[in-house]
């Protein structure tokens, strides 16, 4: 025993009798049950201190079954292993190579310990799938390197900046058209796509209890964004020489043709 612990002995047995005598000095226990409360407390403390020793000194089951382990790994083996003694009768002599020529091993194979409680043939199959994976990513990426065409993909994006542009066209021309009609008391446009699309509310009878939003069935229209807007524009250029371009209203047909370049936006891109 150390000292510390003698010394955290000592404190607690003083401190029991001080509980037990009412005094700090431990002298002698006069009454019948303080001495039968003192023998228990020494048998209490008796199997605490061997408790604790235990602790101290006691090895887990894995540190144990590791020992033994390494103990018998590391044995040399001898007459008394079965296999060894088959080795013997049939002629093989300690620290000599198997095999008739003397080219095989000279020591046993080494054992893998398997550790967790996964399946003998699961650490493998995780491998197995990890280099699949790998694999299928690597070829991925390889095939998207090798069908990458810049020309291609410059070509769909230059198509998609003139989509974006031909849309935003269209929606200024419809709502010049729609300006214009009206300028003219026309009350509904040419074709349904030549206005804006919006939604038109109709009312109730005041008696009624609730309102409704009821929104015209669109009319499918079969027609390209750049089709569209070709047909407005020229709508726009014949029934009221207007340029969507250019943003004014001609005084006539012959000043349209002497002023605006042209009904296209590239005509007017190119000035």
């Amino acid at each position: 025993m150390t000292e510390e612990e003698y010394d955290y002995m000592s404190d607690d047995f003083l401190n029991k009798c001080t509980e037990q005598t009412g005094s700090s000095k431990p002298g002698l226990i006069k009454t019948y049950d303080g001495k039968r409360e003192h023998e228990k407390w020494k048998k209490r403390e008796l199997v605490l201190e061997e408790q604790r020793l235990n602790k101290r000194i006691k090895k887990s089951l894995k540190e144990k079954e590791q020992e033994n382990r390494e103990e018998g790994m590391q044995k040399v083996l001898d007459s008394s292993n079965k296999g060894f003694a088959m080795l013997a009768k049939m002629g093989y002599t300690p620290g000599t190579s198997l095999g008739k020529d003397g080219t095989g091993r000279k020591d046993p194979v080494p054992i893998q310990i398997k550790e967790g409680r996964g399946g003998l043939g699961r650490e493998e199959a995780v491998k197995q799938l990890l280099r699949k994976k790998q694999m299928i990513m690597e070829k991925r990426a390889k095939d998207l390197v090798s069908e990458f065409d810049p020309a291609a993909f410059r070509a769909k994006m230059r198509e998609k900046h003139m989509l974006k542009r031909s849309e935003a066209d269209l929606s200024k021309a419809q709502k010049s058209c729609r300006q214009l009609d009206l300028g003219k008391e026309f009350i509904e446009p040419m074709e349904s796509w030549f206005w804006p699309k919006e939604r038109r509310q109709r009312l109730l009878d005041e008696d009624a209890e609730n309102e409704e939003d009821e929104e015209e069935e669109e009319e499918e229209v079969m027609f390209s964004i750049e089709e569209q807007l070709e047909m407005v524009v020229e709508y726009l250029r014949t029934e009221h020489t207007y340029c969507t371009f250019c943003g004014i209203s001609f005084y006539n047909e012959q000043d349209m043709n002497h002023s605006c370049p042209g009904p296209g936006r590239d005509d007017h891109d190119n000035i």
